[in-house]
């Protein structure tokens, strides 16, 4: 007999439960308003936000717009942003290279901070140039996460 035959409702109201206080604490998503900008040969998707022990975890992807034999960017900076528009604080987040050759298509970012985000606030990603990331990037920078392929089923 299987572990799973042996739970009965109340096994299962009890996971569901330890899920829920799981999901509200750390590791849960938080909503924050954030905008991104790329480039003309790399895309960079606005960070997601996640709470994490001491602060917040700030992630996102990079991925090649075109068939480019351009080095990847090496680093993303993000900014904590104030109502005002003023930068609070800055983080960087290291962006592994992403292989034309092999035909890599995104790589990851992620970073953890030790920001309080509080109302009006935002986060502001951009390529890492040493500056600055631009405050009004232009629409066509900012982009949604391209979904992952389904995988080919062998025939």
């Amino acid at each position: 007999m299987s572990m799973s035959s042996k739970r009965g409702p109340a096994g299962l109201t009890l996971i569901a439960v330890a899920c829920l206080a799981a999901c509200a604490s750390s590791g849960s998503s938080v909503v924050v308003s954030s905008q991104a900008s790329g480039s003309t040969y790399f895309s960079l998707s606005r960070p997601g936000v996640y709470k994490v022990d001491g602060g917040l975890e700030l992630a996102g992807r990079v991925c090649r717009r075109a068939r480019t034999s351009l080095l990847s960017p090496s680093r993303v900076r993000l900014e904590q942003v104030g109502a005002g528009g003023d930068t609070i604080a800055v983080a960087h987040a290291a962006v592994p290279a992403i292989y034309h050759r092999q035909d890599q298509a995104c790589s990851h970012y992620a970073t953890r901070v030790a920001w309080r985000i509080e109302d009006g606030q935002s986060i502001r990603a951009c390529f890492d140039r040493g500056g600055q990331c631009p405050s009004d990037p232009p629409v066509k920078a900012v982009i949604a996460v391209p979904a992952a392929a389904a995988p080919s089923s062998p025939q």
